[in-house]
């Protein structure tokens, strides 16, 4: 593998309301068919989850997400240790975040590409941490996934 998407699910309680964790669910099961095609063949997907809990997910097709409590800052510190330097995050969430969690993803010195999930996501907050200004609805979450790769 030559480049690593890292995909980072917002666990916060706010996503397990609405249903809002089945489109989480779809959204991965969308991302582990694509892994498999051509166009992705040499790329590597990584998962983590961001919350009450924060933590790398080995198996993205048998994924469970713990949907609980808040996230937050210290989450964020965690996931920085984690992930590779010059690697993407294409991050999954509402919006839904204090303002010191939105400057520490900022921060982070990462390509963020993020999907918003909900009618009620705050998506002017996920435009700030936004590398590139650009938020994707779950239905485009294949063109994230292109976009992560520039």
């Amino acid at each position: 593998m030559e480049k690593v998407i890292n995909i980072i699910v917002d666990a916060s309680g706010s996503m397990a309301e609405d249903d809002k964790n089945a489109v989480v669910k779809y959204m991965l099961n969308g991302i582990c068919n694509a892994s498999r095609t051509d166009y992705f063949a040499n790329i590597g997907f990584d998962l983590f989850q961001w919350g009450k809990v924060t933590k790398r997910i080995e198996n993205m097709e048998k994924a469970k997400i713990e949907f609980s409590g808040k996230s937050n800052v210290n989450g964020l510190e965690i996931l920085n240790d984690l992930l590779g330097d010059q690697e993407s995050i294409v991050l999954i969430s509402d919006g839904n975040m204090e303002p010191a969690e939105k400057q520490k993803l900022k921060s982070m010195g990462k390509r963020i590409i993020p999907i918003y999930v909900g009618i009620d996501a705050n998506r002017s907050v996920l435009q700030e941490v936004s590398t590139n200004k650009v938020v994707y609805s779950v239905m485009d979450f294949m063109q994230a996934l292109s976009d992560a790769l520039i």
